[in-house]
């Protein structure tokens, strides 16, 4: 029953750091971490990771992707990413470099354990309670889980643009290995959309492939309940429930108990930001 989580660090430790703090006071269950390091400075980078997590067994160390190329610096430690120059074939959108250094990173990962179940978490955020791992339960049911719904014309080549069709956002993604396993297996090819892995590359978001392998194959998945959209509510509806104080963040729910956070960013990916995710984080899960 071992999960293996993977988590694509990149440029912001502290966060690494307190995403594998939530894991282990919140799973209870037997695991493994894979931290797959995206650097600017390879030794640099992956040497402090591997320092920070010398005595732990079950915490292992990945060399990932060099992202020294298409990262902008700058002032006060903010950065941001290129979008690579080709339209993606789904939807002719320019790919995020992120999202395509990420969907690379996360297949290091994900290829690298034996687990049960994998779970996929993006770096910014965090478990909030032990109800988490009813994500297993719930993988007894749903082919995959994800924390949030993405509307619009995701899928805009079927002819489709309404608020019904679109695809699951994982930055939180949990299923039994055998989806991913599976995914890989059938080397998924429909329209002349070349799909070879679970994570695709050739997309806008690095998540969609598996949105799309699902709907194909009429399995079921889920969207756990989200505050994300209640921001543009006049009641602001559950972002009133936040268990933290983050501007544009969002929270997630297994029926009615609160149990992930994300930071998301918005345009907000300031030198202050960072450090209030940080602050507002360390302060919820008790540590220094």
């Amino acid at each position: 029953m071992t999960t293996d989580f993977i988590i694509v660090a990149y440029n912001k430790p502290d966060y690494t750091r307190l995403c594998v703090k939530s894991i282990k006071k919140f799973w209870t269950l037997p695991y493994n971490i894979y931290i797959v390091v995206n650097y600017l400075d390879k030794e640099k980078e992956i040497n402090y990771f591997k320092n920070l997590y010398l005595n732990d067994k079950n915490i292992i160390v990945l060399e990932g992707i060099n992202q020294s190329s298409t990262t902008i610096h700058g002032k006060n430690g903010e950065f941001t990413q290129k979008y690579i120059d080709r339209p993606g074939y789904v939807d002719g959108c320019k790919i995020a470099s992120g999202s395509w250094y990420g969907a690379w990173a996360t297949n290091i990962g994900i290829k690298s354990g034996k687990g049960k179940y994998v779970c996929v978490l993006d770096q910014d955020t965090i478990f909030l309670n032990k109800d988490i791992i009813k994500l297993i339960q719930l993988s007894e049911e749903y082919s995959f889980i994800g924390n949030r719904w993405c509307p619009g014309s995701v899928f805009s080549y079927l002819g489709v643009n309404n608020w019904e069709e679109g695809m699951v956002r994982p930055m939180l993604s949990f299923a039994k290995r055998e989806f991913y396993d599976n995914i890989e297996k059938e080397k998924y090819v429909e329209k002349k959309i070349w799909r070879s892995s679970p994570w695709n590359c050739d997309y806008r978001d690095m998540a969609g492939n598996l949105t799309w392998y699902a709907e194909q194959k009429g399995l079921k998945y889920l969207v756990l309940k989200n505050s994300y959209r209640d921001r543009f509510r006049k009641d602001n509806g559950l972002w009133k429930q936040h268990l933290l104080d983050i501007p544009y963040g969002e929270q997630a729910w297994i029926n009615d108990t609160p149990v992930f956070f994300h930071a998301t960013r918005g345009g907000y990916r300031n030198h202050q930001a960072l450090e209030r995710w940080v602050k507002e984080t360390k302060k919820y899960l008790d540590i220094d």
